[in-house]
Order: structure tokens, then C-alpha cells, then sequence
């Protein structure tokens, strides 16, 4: 009774275009799951509260965004940026008519995979299990942190003894996993970068997802390019904060100079910091939002026939919740002037360059010798393999282990999991003495 009157509720209360939790095709998971006949909530916020209630959500309130911690107690980690993307998604959501809680659930997820100290440890990890560090491992795939996220949901994650995981719904995984560019800049100097096609996780179920495409949903393309918005206009403010970006820096850039000029401001550097992030950063993301809205109604317009949602084949193939192509152009090359002016700078290369050294010594120290890896992650091995944990195996199959792929990929969510301040203490547990 309860579940009916929900989806006629939903029904009434969103646009033609929207996911709706009806859908067979949407709604299903890996493992089928008996109905509760009291439960009152839908599917997609059924996983909204899995992944809020997660551990790994818990984790990103200690992993860094761009600067760690220890600079201040203002800068962005992971969860501030993963509730900032919430907010400004539900926002236009909202405008469209889209699904909220399929909304919030993608974007509160979307993150979960990331790496401790930011973006180097998603890049370190990812040369480290292909193969390009003196380590030596075997190339088993590579890492990058969406595809880490749907792994963690499906595998890493435990809620229940009757399934491995979260047991999300399609919907929810696939928005997760699309949200990002799928490319990794291996180094800054050349330009090496993986494709989609390159990146390889034996350990997550792709079926009804295709790669290669926008989200099949709506509202993960809103996650999508939300989390464009916010990584602009937050790594703009955090980087001013930092004494990092200048004015003097950015004021002739085509974006801001379009935000003073619509807000009769002018730049200088008599402006303190807490100012820009009062005026231009909050009138710069209402400017992006406000773009992103009326391009993307623009472009539904368009759509002659609205997908029914029934099938892999019968979804979104393009994508409709866009930039308008000046707005485009502007945020792109604000973007690429933050990225110059912050990885570049002196504090965050030093930063990138230790987190680089500890998480390779880590893994390294693993690789080497695997039983100074806990008990509980070793237990996911011997899980998986179907026979008992017995620490003694791993002492005398050490070089059996270092050929294969999936202890490979252990250690590797093993240190993809920890928060900065864990990473860091576990370093020093491996290589400082104690006799002190």
C-alpha cells in the first residue's frame, strides 16, 4: 500500500524526463532482494541512505580535496565538496523536474572511490597496478577512482550477511560511475593519458552500462556536470584562501571578467579573500547553474520521444544537460587556468610529491612483504579464493602473490580506502623505528 501511493506521488511530482522508481530496468540490483511490506521508502532513496550510512562516505571527511588539513580548517575536503555537489545537483533537479533522490544518491556517492591526498593518489595507484614503477607489478588494469567507487559499492562495502556490497540499483551505479572524465593524466610533462577502453576492473559488473556514453539518466549527467561546477568555482576560492591564486592572476580571465562586469565589480588586490568568496564565487556558480538550466530545458525541447527506461537500449544516448557553448568555452578555460595556477604552485607540487613517496613506500612495503598487510584484508583474499585464512600461506607464497592480480588489486583498495591521516600513520608504523 505504502509503495503504491509513493510511485503515484512521484509520478505526479516529476517531468516526463525523469528516472522514475517504477522502472524494472532502473530499479534493479545484483542481488534481488525480498520486499519489505513496511518499508516506506523507494529504491533510490533506499540507496541514499546505504551510502550515507557507509563507511566509506564516513572516510572522505578526512581525505583531501586539494590541500590537506593541516593548511586550515576552511579548505574543501572530500565530503564538504561531495555535499557541495549534492546541493547545486538537487538544485537543478529540481528545476528540470528531475528525480531528487536518484540525484542526491549519484552524487553523494560519487566520490567514494577516491584515493587519500587528492588526485596524486589516484595517479600514483594507477601507474604503480599498470606496471610503470620500479615496483614491478604486473599491469592489472589500472586504477581510476569512478570505476574504484562502483568496485567499493559492489564488493569492499558490507551491510548484510546475505550479499557482498550495497546492493545498489542500476540507476545509481551507472550515474557513480559516469560522472567523470574518464581520463587520467599520467604526468603533466607529456601528456599521457588512459582511456576508457584501458581501464580494467575484473571485479565489477558492467552489464547495461555502456562506458563509452554519457549517463543514461538524466540526472547522472546533472551529477556530472555539477561536479565541473563545483571543482571550478571551489578550487578558485580555496586557492585565493591559500595566497596560491592572485588577483592580479585570474581578473583578466573571460569568466570573471564577465561576473565583474555583470556585477558593476571590479577586482583588486586590496579585496580579502573572504569578499571574493561573499560576490564573485557565489554569483559565478548562480551564473553556471543558471546556464546549465536554461541550455539544458532548452535542449529537452528537443526530445521527440522520451525514453520509457525499460531496457539497455531504450535510455538517454545523448547528452542533454549541457554548458551553452559561450559558458562552455569560458569554464573551460577558467578551469585550465585554476589547474595551471594551483597543481603547478610551489605548496601543492611539494604536497603532491610526498603523498606520491608515501603511498608508493606503502604499497612497496606490501608488495614486498604482504603479511604486514591486517588480518581483515588479508581475510578478503583467502574469501575470495574459497579456503581459510592462514597467515603461514602467505609466508610461503609470497612470490605466487606478487603474480597475482587480485592481491595486486588488494593492496591497492586496501591504501585506495585510507583516509590522509591513516595513510600517514600507517607509513610511519612500516618504515620509522621504534626503539626510541
Amino acid at each position: 500500500m505504502y509503495k503504491n501511493e509513493l510511485l503515484e506521488r512521484e509520478r505526479l511530482s516529476l517531468s516526463k524526463y525523469a528516472a522514475k522508481s517504477d522502472s524494472i530496468f532502473l530499479s534493479q540490483r545484483n542481488v534481488q532482494e525480498n520486499d519489505n511490506k513496511f518499508e516506506v521508502r523507494l529504491p533510490y532513496q533506499r540507496d541514499r541512505d546505504r551510502i550515507v550510512h557507509s563507511r566509506a562516505f564516513r572516510r572522505l571527511m578526512h581525505k583531501t580535496q586539494v590541500f590537506n588539513a593541516n593548511v586550515g580548517d576552511h579548505y574543501r575536503n572530500r565530503l564538504t565538496h561531495t555535499l557541495e555537489v549534492s546541493q547545486i545537483a538537487r538544485s537543478i533537479g529540481k528545476f528540470l523536474g528531475l528525480n531528487d533522490e536518484l540525484v542526491e544518491a549519484i552524487a553523494l556517492g560519487h566520490d567514494l572511490g577516491h584515493t587519500p591526498f587528492g588526485h596524486i593518489g589516484e595517479r600514483t595507484l594507477h601507474l604503480i597496478v599498470t606496471g610503470q614503477t620500479p615496483i614491478g607489478t604486473a599491469n592489472i588494469g589500472g586504477f581510476k577512482h569512478n570505476f574504484q567507487t562502483l568496485h567499493l559499492v559492489d564488493n569492499l562495502e558490507k551491510r548484510t550477511n546475505e550479499y557482498k556490497g550495497l546492493n545498489l540499483s542500476l540507476a545509481v551505479r551507472e550515474g557513480m560511475i559516469k560522472h567523470t572524465s574518464m581520463k587520467i593524466r599520467v604526468r603533466e610533462k607529456d601528456k599521457n593519458t588512459i582511456s576508457k577502453q584501458d581501464i580494467k576492473y575484473s571485479t565489477i559488473d558492467l552489464s547495461n552500462i555502456n562506458i563509452l556514453s554519457p549517463s543514461f539518466t538524466l540526472e547522472g549527467q546533472v551529477v556530472a556536470i555539477v561536479d565541473e561546477i563545483a571543482q571550478c568555482t571551489h578550487d578558485l576560492e580555496d586557492g585565493i584562501r591559500a595566497g596560491i591564486i592572485k588577483i592580479d592572476d585570474i581578473k583578466k580571465n573571460g569568466l570573471i571578467s564577465e561576473m565583474c562586469i555583470q556585477m558593476k565589480m571590479e577586482l583588486s588586490s586590496n579585496i580579502e579573500p573572504v569578499d571574493i568568496r561573499n560576490s564573485l564565487i557565489k554569483y559565478m556558480v548562480g551564473f553556471l547553474i543558471n546556464d546549465v538550466c536554461e541550455t539544458s530545458n532548452n535542449s529537452l525541447a528537443y526530445i521527440k520521444e522520451v525514453p520509457g527506461f525499460n531496457n539497455k537500449d531504450d535510455v538517454y544516448k545523448e547528452k542533454f544537460i549541457k554548458f551553452s557553448k559561450e559558458v562552455s568555452k569560458l569554464h573551460e578555460e577558467l578551469s585550465t587556468l585554476i589547474t595551471r595556477l594551483v597543481i603547478a604552485s610551489q605548496k601543492v607540487s611539494q604536497a603532491d610529491s610526498k603523498a606520491e613517496y608515501l603511498i608508493t613506500r606503502m604499497f612497496q612495503a606490501y608488495y614486498i612483504r604482504p603479511q604486514q598487510l591486517p588480518d581483515y584484508i588479508l581475510q578478503r583474499y583467502f574469501e575470495k579464493n574459497g579456503f581459510e585464512f592462514d597467515r603461514l600461506y602467505i609466508e610461503d607464497n609470497i612470490k605466487s602473490l606478487q603474480n597475482d592480480s587480485d592481491f595486486i588489486r588488494l593492496i591497492s583498495d586496501h591504501i585506495a580506502s585510507m583516509t590522509d591521516q591513516y595513510a600517514a600513520r600507517e607509513y610511519i608504523k612500516l618504515y620509522e623505528p621504534e626503539y626510541y
